[in-house]
């Protein structure tokens, strides 16, 4: 009877500790909507938006080793008629605090 009650306490304390883990959070695989607001916002204050009718910012992100994460921004500008007058690349790294740590950005084609 004793080995069946240490059975059981064992058990409940398993799904006590198991439970707490599922409710601790996660880190998350893609950046949050803050975080890449806060590249893209620094994007455009580096880029020539002067004529232009549209601008697209195509983003992919990863996470970093420490937090925050890491992204590559592929901004294109659009003028008149859909045509595509210049083009951008940046990398960006920014902290869980939404602190740009790190960006780079270069237009291409020139």
């Amino acid at each position: 009877m004793r080995n069946h009650k240490t059975a059981i306490s064992l058990t409940l304390i398993g799904l006590f500790a198991a439970n707490i883990a599922f409710a601790l959070p996660e880190f998350q695989k893609e950046a949050p909507q803050s975080s890449i607001d806060s590249c893209v916002a620094e994007v455009d204050s580096f880029a020539n938006l002067e004529d232009a009718k549209s601008v697209i910012h195509n983003v992919e992100t990863k996470e970093r080793r420490v937090s925050g994460h890491k992204m590559h921004i592929q901004t294109l500008v659009y003028g008149d008629g859909e045509e595509l007058i210049r083009e951008y690349a940046a990398n960006c790294s920014i902290n869980g605090k939404d602190e740009i740590l790190r960006f780079r950005i270069h237009q291409k084609g020139e």
